[in-house]
């Protein structure tokens, strides 16, 4: 009994780190999102411009969103809970065919050709099929980024079945990730809490996410990374409730697609490796640590294969490719006026080092060092400087969607629709509405947060994957303060919000009707004499 009382203060104690940690999180990007937001230009060759917002504006629609959803879970509540269920499975199935059908006509109809990282990658893919693997040379682009072999490797499997170059296949497989993706946060949700509101509004939410729809004909690792992490978060949250091994293997899988696809998976693995934890001290069952410990070695070792396979197939022998201290670096420096955006400074010093790591390394922390001096002594610099960046990454409502994808063929006409879409009146529209919303992710986090505290302190039964994504979250909102500054970088996070989002915005409704009923007995106590007439009017 006293080392199980000594677990569950240890529980205790870590969700609280947790939540401490997380509204301030929250709490800044809330604020920061009904000041201001970045506005992605139809002169893609600038940078986003800063706009103030009108905050009054932001949380009036705030307040319509928890409205609309008090009101619909008030609807919920008169009818049964198997005619509930239906609804959901109804509205999921809905969902899932516009997603599809939404998905397939924009990519198709939105003529966009791939560029920089997403064109090497595919010409690894492809000479790698052929027998060239000059690309993985000393100076060669997969040689300097060992990162992308991953996806190299993903991307030989679906060029070995549809062709060499095949973009169109890839978006169609992104369009199937969307799906994947909204399956899986359903099933989350479901696994997770007890309120029907809250899948139907995840469906009504991802479905009008608009820069997941925006990053659809994107031929890289984002989407799928997004689309696996979701459903990594499913598959662990099902063996948490069932402890049936296949949702283990589920989930060994998924993180291993995950970070095939895109390095930074990493902090969702970290985030699985502390939710181990919390669900081992919980449930007093040391197997659900074992459990953290076979998904990241399945994931660690898938990506280990895919490392011996190329030098076994190449030659090559398997390196680390340019520092990663570099890019950190890189995030510490101030370029044309933005802080921590690329600027080619890990390739040049990788290239001027003769492609050799450790001297790179040596200048990459000998600056870092210098950076740090410079920010102790001027602490005012240091704020602007993270200030700007943290905005520059969160604050970008499409997540520079439409600056990422706004590559198109020489002489290609665009069809109207996304012609007025990237350079257009369409572009404001998406622009403005995309704010609101995100508007509304970043208050309902934050809400989230704050009810938690409450069922917290109250020491509620909660499921253990209820704060996997949380964690994530913080975990991204960390590392976007160090490495490079950029949009699709912070996405991911963005989009895990989103599970989040619905029971914000319901429990902001529950606060106000609770104050409401408190304001409603105090005014009936201050008009009743007796307690007979109390009664009465009750």
């Amino acid at each position: 009994k006293a080392m199980k009382g000594k677990r569950e203060q240890i529980y205790q104690l870590l969700l609280g780190i947790l939540l401490v940690c997380a509204l301030p999180v929250m709490a800044l990007l809330g604020y920061w999102a009904c000041r201001y937001s970045y506005y992605g230009t139809v002169d893609y060759s600038i940078r986003n411009i800063l706009v103030k917002d009108t905050a009054w504006k932001h949380i009036l629609v705030f307040l319509l969103a928890v409205a609309v959803v008090w009101g619909l879970d008030r609807m919920l509540a008169r009818t049964k809970r198997v005619q509930q269920e239906k609804i959901c499975l109804g509205v999921l199935i809905l969902t899932v065919v516009a997603a599809f059908i939404l998905g397939i006509l924009y990519i198709l109809k939105n003529p966009y050709f791939p560029e920089g990282d997403q064109i090497g990658v595919a010409a690894f893919a492809a000479y790698a099929r052929e027998g060239n693997y000059v690309m993985l040379g000393p100076g060669g682009y997969v040689g300097m980024y060992q990162q992308q072999k991953g996806l190299g490797a993903l991307y030989e499997i679906l060029f070995t079945f549809f062709g060499n170059f095949n973009y169109t296949s890839a978006k169609i497989a992104h369009v199937i990730w969307w799906l994947f993706a909204i399956l899986a946060g359903y099933g989350f949700l479901k696994l997770n809490t007890d309120r029907a509101v809250f899948r139907i509004l995840y469906c009504a939410m991802l479905l009008g996410c608009m820069p997941f729809l925006l990053y659809l004909p994107y031929i890289y690792g984002d989407i799928l990374s997004v689309s696996f992490c979701m459903l990594l978060f499913w598959a662990v949250s099902a063996y948490e409730h069932y402890e049936q091994k296949r949702y283990l293997a589920l989930a060994a899988f998924a993180a291993a697609m995950a970070l095939l696809a895109r390095k930074n998976t990493w902090i969702v693995l970290i985030a699985v490796a502390i939710y181990a934890l919390l669900v081992s001290l919980k449930k007093k069952k040391w197997k659900f640590l074992l459990t953290g410990v076979v998904i990241l070695l399945t994931a660690t070792l898938s990506v280990k294969a895919v490392d011996v396979m190329y030098e076994y197939r190449s030659g090559y022998p398997n390196d680390i490719g340019i520092p990663s201290i570099l890019w950190i670096a890189m995030g510490m420096q101030e370029t044309d006026g933005m802080a921590g955006v690329y600027n080619r400074y890990q390739q040049s010093v990788f290239e001027d080092n003769d492609f050799q790591p450790e001297p790179s390394a040596q200048i990459g922390k000998e600056y870092i060092r210098e950076r740090i001096q410079e920010f102790k002594e001027n602490p005012s610099m240091t704020v602007e400087f993270y200030k700007n960046k943290l905005e520059d990454q969160w604050l970008e409502p499409l997540f520079s969607s439409l600056k990422a994808t706004h590559s198109f063929p020489e002489g290609t006409e665009l069809p109207p629709v996304i012609y007025s879409l990237y350079y257009g009146n369409l572009h404001e529209m998406v622009w403005k509405y995309a704010n609101y919303y995100q508007s509304i992710i970043y208050l309902a986090g934050a809400f989230i947060v704050i009810a938690s505290f409450g069922a917290w302190h109250q020491k509620k039964e909660l499921p253990a994957a209820l704060w996997l994504p949380l964690i994530s979250v913080i975990g991204g909102f960390l590392f976007s303060i160090l490495w490079e500054a950029q949009c699709r970088y912070v996405f991911p996070y963005y989009m895990f919000l989103i599970l989040y989002a619905p029971m914000g915005l319901y429990a902001v409704g529950r606060m106000i009707g609770g104050l409401w009923n408190l304001h409603k007995g105090n005014r009936i106590r201050n008009q009743a004499d007796t307690d007979e007439e109390l009664r009465e009017i009750a």
